[in-house]
């Protein structure tokens, strides 16, 4: 019950940050079931390529997802500290240029554990609102709405622009590799209206 309603919350955040492409689509209520649709295969797909991914990027997500949630620098710092991957200085420089601070590799690893502990209190809104924590049985996964959201909506303009190629391919009209469906879609209707004049004059 609980990992559902994890999903559930996952999928509400997206669904309202897709809600504002669907004012670049001519049949909203069409865009919004696609959407509704294909989340779930979305999300899978995102969990699937974190299982892929690369373990140390797996840590550093989850400890900026687990940081934003403290109230002071010092809880930060003991969350960092706690993480096996983040014992040596070496591995906490490359944390630190992860998240694009400038560090002095002369610092001692308290110096740039302060450093990269007040970076992240200061930014806890932007890393509270890029990361989620899903829940799967006994694992954790954080995920980013953000990227989910981009690839549903990928996944959408890819299917209505293979939807439209084929329609143009019955129609036998030359379609460019890069065209998007809405250029497609107007070639086919200057086809379309071309194909009527034509009849017209021929009457």
């Amino acid at each position: 019950m609980e990992e559902r309603k994890y999903k559930d919350d996952l999928k509400m955040i997206i669904l309202d940050m897709a809600q504002r492409e669907l004012d670049n689509y001519g049949a909203p209520k069409t865009v919004k079931k696609y959407f509704e649709g294909n989340l779930d295969k979305i999300i899978n797909e995102n969990i699937k390529k974190l299982n892929q991914g690369i373990g140390i990027n797996k840590v550093y997500s989850k400890v900026l997802i687990r940081g934003s949630k403290e109230e002071n620098m010092s809880s930060i710092a003991k969350i960092i500290k706690n993480e096996e991957s983040f014992k040596s200085k070496n591995e906490l420089v490359k944390f630190a240029k992860y998240l694009g601070l400038n560090i002095n590799i002369k610092n001692s690893y308290n110096q740039i554990l302060r450093k990269v502990s007040s970076h992240i209190y200061s930014n806890r809104q932007l890393y509270s609102k890029k990361y989620f924590s899903y829940k799967m049985g006994e694992e954790e996964f954080i995920l980013e709405p953000e990227k989910i959201k981009s690839d549903l909506v990928e996944s959408y303009k890819s299917k209505t622009r293979n939807d439209m190629r084929s329609i143009a391919r019955l129609l036998e009209i030359n379609v460019d590799d890069e065209d998007s469906a809405e250029e497609i879609r107007k070639k086919v209707i200057n086809y379309i209206m071309k194909e009527k004049i034509a009849k017209r004059q021929n009457k």
